[in-house]
């Protein structure tokens, strides 16, 4: 289940999450951390879930990825380096808080540096992206005719102030270093949302941003 604080605004959900309530795990190439998942109730050791967000610090120089079928895969570097290769198909070199790399969780991947990275995972039904937030720009989420939208804000910088504005009404959370919010809408009911970030670094935040088809 999710931890720390949730509010709710007319069709908008908030969860801020602080770095101390986040889940952390080792394993064989480093340490990863679970930011959100979907359902609440999902888990992601029986691949029982339709989204994950999550960061890593990966640890070792070589690594190879876990085959997950029947996920699609999303991954940026947040510091450190990467040179990934996807066995027959390409090899990117991934730099920090700039590339984005897709890929399918049943192709053989493999991974040489060591780095900390932000990644999503989505399964059929479910789409998204990521990006790197800059201070100062408009970010506005996504609307259409989705069941559901989702979207994640994960701190990168010492401190950070989000402002969520929808209909003339502007929410704002305070983030430190680790720190994760994520922002659930029925864009039916929400209505249009946009986010500014308030920071004395450039870029101080990566998101992710999923939606449920219909």
């Amino acid at each position: 289940m999710y931890g720390g604080i949730v509010m709710s605004v007319t069709g908008i959900e908030f969860l801020k999450k602080c770095e101390c309530d986040l889940e952390h795990k080792r394993w064989s190439g480093g340490i990863t951390t679970q930011l959100a998942i979907w359902p609440q109730d999902g888990d992601y050791a029986a691949r029982k879930f339709d989204w994950r967000i999550s960061s890593a610090v990966v640890e070792d120089e070589e690594s190879v990825f876990t085959s997950l079928k029947g996920v699609h895969r999303h991954i940026m570097v947040i510091d450190g380096g990467i040179t990934l290769t996807h066995k027959g198909i390409r090899t990117k070199e991934m730099k920090p808080m700039a590339d984005v790399d897709e890929f399918e969780g049943d192709w053989t991947t493999s991974s040489v540096g060591r780095c900390t990275d932000f990644n999503l995972m989505v399964k059929k039904g479910f789409a998204g992206k990521m990006f790197a937030m800059r201070t100062g720009e408009n970010t506005d989420l996504p609307q259409g005719d989705f069941v559901r939208c989702w979207t994640g804000i994960y701190c990168v910088a010492d401190h950070i102030c989000v402002s969520v504005k929808n209909n003339g009404d502007c929410e704002n959370f305070d983030l430190r270093r680790g720190d994760f919010l994520l922002i659930s809408y029925t864009p039916s009911e929400s209505g249009e949302i946009s986010v500014v970030l308030k920071s004395d670094k450039d870029v101080p935040a990566v998101a992710a941003e999923v939606w449920q088809e219909k």
